[in-house]
């Protein structure tokens, strides 16, 4: 069993303990889904929306090299530099020559930033950094209660009684980052989508912290991925409805913010430095899959994850971010002999392809990765032989019959793909026999 699996397995069974975490996975599972059925009724013609969704992203994946090319000249042109980088290990090392150890660091750790894993990355370099975020749960919307709210804003100021003033700790976690913002600081956080014409990168959040360091950090250093693209920003409230509608419920977006480039002479406030890194990590890849490349199409939206009946377990307590879109990507980025198990980590029930807003048909996808993986002998030689042992014996009948046999299929196979799951109980009387009447 490879180590990428056994972690795997690991998540699934350490998520599926802790029962708070699910508890609250299932709410933002209803969350969604009640969105999902609502945001229909968002849009006049909400079908339409979704195709003109879908047609944008062919149009821009089907020439993507140009649009990117525009969109550094244009960022060139505003004064940022835009960096491309190759992988995760490339980008953080990018990163790394843009901070200082001696600056306030902010890091909003959202989908992007997880996949680099930056904040991994700096605390083996021993450099200080703050996140920005209020919470590690990996989802955008937190139906948490009041109360739990405030006890983690409490937290991060190490506040231990709040009963008197739970209504100013947010206004002085603001303060608090704020006055570490005006020091000289720099602040990094992922895109949502970047823009070709005019050249722009968009950020969606609904805490409004970001704006707040943007507007005050000296330097700030934004991870995109190359897959994120806009042809023109006339199309761009298609995503952001689309977006807002199944994440929120309703059309109104919470801060949405574009940069066109760091702070002009005329202009209050901003960062005095931008700088863009543009990430392929695999993306360039799938691309040239003719067949898994629809998932170009996706907002990252977060709906299909927080249906998946498989995923809710996994990222219990975790913040990395796990879904459907893993057991398409993984696979082709990481290589199926590293990743192969991923497209076998599916009911197949389909929930996300029916609540997808970018239409993307992960069933059909999945399946054709998990023909690659066969084809690929993307197991271990042992997994293989487990596999044939395992057909050979079920397709007898008297080894099913036989106690011994079924003590030995127990023993072999139980613990083989994970101990959360349970080894089917044979029947001491199979319907062959019953129907001979033994």
């Amino acid at each position: 069993m490879d180590t990428k699996r056994q972690a795997f397995l690991k998540r699934f069974s350490e998520g599926s303990v802790n029962k708070d975490d699910f508890s609250l996975l299932e709410a933002v599972g209803e969350y969604y889904e009640k969105n999902a059925k609502e945001a229909s009724h968002c849009f006049s013609r909400y079908e339409l929306a979704k195709s003109r969704l879908v047609f944008y992203k062919h149009k821009v994946v089907s020439s993507l090299t140009d649009y990117l090319t525009d969109f550094e000249t244009g960022m060139a042109i505003s004064g940022t530099k835009v960096i491309y980088v190759k992988d995760a290990e490339e980008a953080v090392n990018e990163i790394s020559k843009l901070i200082e150890k001696d600056r306030n660091i902010f890091i909003n750790r959202d989908r992007l930033i997880e996949e680099i894993a930056l904040a991994s990355f700096l605390s083996k370099k021993n450099i200080q950094f703050h996140d920005s975020r209020f919470s590690d749960f990996p989802y955008q919307v937190l139906p948490y209660p009041a109360s739990s709210f405030w006890q983690m804003i409490a937290k991060k100021l190490n506040i231990d009684d709040i009963q008197n003033q739970p209504n100013q700790l947010l206004s002085l976690y603001k303060s608090q980052l704020l006055e570490s913002a005006f020091k000289d600081a720099i602040y990094v956080s992922g895109a949502d989508f970047i823009v070709s014409d005019p050249a722009a990168v968009v950020i969606l959040e609904n805490e409004g912290i970001g704006n707040l360091l943007s507007a005050f950090c000296k330097k700030h250093v934004i991870v995109a991925g190359i897959d994120q693209m806009i042809a023109s920003i006339s199309e761009l409230d298609y995503f952001t409805s689309l977006y807002a509608a199944h994440v929120q419920g309703n059309l109104s977006v919470w801060n949405q913010t574009l940069f066109f480039g760091p702070k002009k002479a005329t202009e209050a406030d901003g960062p005095d430095e931008m700088y863009v890194i543009l990430i392929d990590n695999g993306r360039t890849r799938l691309l040239k899959e003719e067949f898994q490349r629809s998932v170009f199409h996706c907002i990252h939206c977060g709906a299909c994850t927080a249906l998946c009946p498989v995923f809710k377990h996994v990222n219990s307590s975790h913040g990395q971010l796990s879904g459907p879109l893993d057991c398409v990507i993984s696979p082709i980025r990481d290589g199926f002999e590293n990743s192969g198990f991923m497209a076998f980590a599916c009911t197949l029930c389909g929930k996300c392809s029916e609540i997808c807003p970018s239409r993307i048909n992960f069933q059909e996808i999945i399946l054709y990765n998990r023909k690659e993986a066969v084809e690929k002998n993307a197991f271990s030689v042992f997994t293989r032989q487990h596999i044939k042992l395992l057909k050979r014996m079920m397709l007898k009948q008297k080894v099913l019959d036989s106690p011994y046999h079924r003590f030995i299929l127990k023993v072999a196979f139980k613990n083989r793909f994970g101990k959360q799951k349970e080894f089917p109980d044979f029947k001491k009387k199979s319907f062959h026999i019953i129907w001979k009447g033994i």
